[in-house]
C-alpha cells in the first residue's frame, strides 16, 4: 500500500523514526510548524505547500498526469 503523509517540520523526526520501526516507506510532504494557532493567511499558506506537496507526490507515483 502506498501513502502520502502530510507532517509538520518539528514532528518530521517522530514520523520518520515510526516509519523505520514499522518498516514503512511513505511519501513525506513536510510544512513549516505550526499550523495551529494561525491567522487564516498565515494557515492559508500552509495549506497550499500541503496540497502542492501531496500533487508532486501523485505525479511522482504516476496517479496524476
Amino acid at each position: 500500500m502506498r501513502s502520502i503523509l502530510v507532517v509538520t517540520s518539528s514532528f518530521l523526526p517522530l514520523v520518520q523514526a515510526q516509519a523505520k520501526a514499522r518498516r514503512a516507506e511513505p511519501r513525506l510532504v513536510v510544512v513549516d510548524h505550526p499550523i495551529g494557532g494561525l491567522s487564516p493567511e498565515e494557515f492559508a499558506g500552509r495549506e497550499d505547500a500541503a496540497y502542492a506537496g501531496v500533487v508532486a507526490e501523485l505525479r511522482a507515483m504516476g496517479e496524476l498526469s
